[in-house]
């Protein structure tokens, strides 16, 4: 439960939009944030679980 403290809601949001749109493009515009913002968001959240969350293909994001 500890690792989740260190997890911040706006990585958590990211990861999710992501996941849900398939795309960093798609989540930044849902977000309203940019397409750097979300990936650095994504890769920070999955640094701190020590866990890739996505396999990054050509056709986008594909959740893990």
């Amino acid at each position: 439960m500890a690792m989740l403290n260190r997890v911040h809601l706006n990585g958590l949001r990211a990861v999710e939009t992501v996941a849900r749109l398939g795309s960093l493009a798609a989540a930044a515009a849902e977000l309203n944030v940019s397409v750097s913002a979300v990936s650095q968001q994504v890769k920070r959240t999955e640094k701190q679980l020590g866990q890739a969350l996505f396999e990054r293909t050509p056709g986008g994001l594909v959740p893990t």
